[in-house]
């Protein structure tokens, strides 16, 4: 039987899709093909290079940033944001980054007409939260905010144990982020933005809002909020603190 062949683009050839594909590992690429000086360098990736053994899913994919209306405006957007928040002068070929993330945010929000923004927010971030909604009804914008302790529901009642609190025998309440969800959309928010919720109930909000969701504040007390920071100091030469991350367990038994 012929082997199925695939062309998404004028610039790639045709491409015949493996029988047997090899699992992408981009992590270990040094070509990086796919963001090549010439056209004619896309295909020159690894093995296991997902432009190589996945032509008809990037076919799928640029068939719905074509034809999908929420798809295709999310993408271009966005891409029209990065061009503006950090756009090479001509001749150039650093990348001059002009723009902020909270900026970047405020611009975006613009460039797809959103009127209500909503703000879910740690109750470790209400500082954080205040300031954001402020910066954005100064732009006109409608903010509703929701902390994640709304409606006070004890851990205990859900089934957390006193030795799993954060304060042992205290009356601890949950993080109830899907209440923060079905409030937002009881609001009708065009786009609602994370701020600081805890990992695993940044997944609930995602999935029960009826808004777009972005993230603009990922938890990390450790770190002030800067997850980013366990990596930059994971390696040589700056390893010695969060180097321990890359050894399945560290020389003084920690995780």
């Amino acid at each position: 039987m012929a082997k199925k062949k695939v062309k998404y683009s004028k610039h790639i050839p045709e491409q015949e899709v493996p029988d047997g594909r090899k699992s992408p590992r981009c992590d270990h690429c040094t070509v990086m093909a796919c963001w090549p000086k010439e056209p004619g360098d896309i295909l020159k990736g690894p093995g296991d290079c997902p432009t190589k053994n996945y032509p008809d899913i990037i076919a799928r994919a640029k068939e719905i940033y074509m034809n999908d209306h929420f798809h295709r405006k999310m993408q271009l957007a966005g891409a029209r944001l990065e061009g503006m928040s950090s756009q090479t002068p001509p001749g150039g070929t650093e990348i001059n980054m002009k723009m902020t993330r909270v900026e970047e945010l405020i611009m975006f929000s613009k460039m797809m007409g959103y009127k209500k923004i909503g703000f879910a927010h740690c109750i470790g971030c209400i500082g954080e939260a205040k300031i954001l909604s402020e910066m954005f009804q100064a732009r006109g914008f409608q903010t509703v905010q929701v902390n994640c302790k709304v409606g006070a529901i004890e851990k205990g009642e859900i089934g957390i144990q006193e030795d799993e609190k954060v304060r042992m025998f205290t009356f601890e309440t949950i993080c109830n982020n899907i209440a923060q969800a079905l409030i937002m959309n009881e609001e009708k928010t065009d786009l609602n933005v994370i701020v600081g919720l805890c990992l695993g109930h940044d997944i609930s909000f995602t999935r029960v809002s009826e808004a777009p969701v972005t993230t603009l504040i990922v938890k990390d007390r450790r770190t002030g909020h800067n997850p980013a920071a366990a990596l930059y100091q994971g390696y040589p030469p700056c390893n010695f603190y969060y180097g321990r991350l890359g050894k399945p367990m560290s020389e003084t038994g920690g995780r």
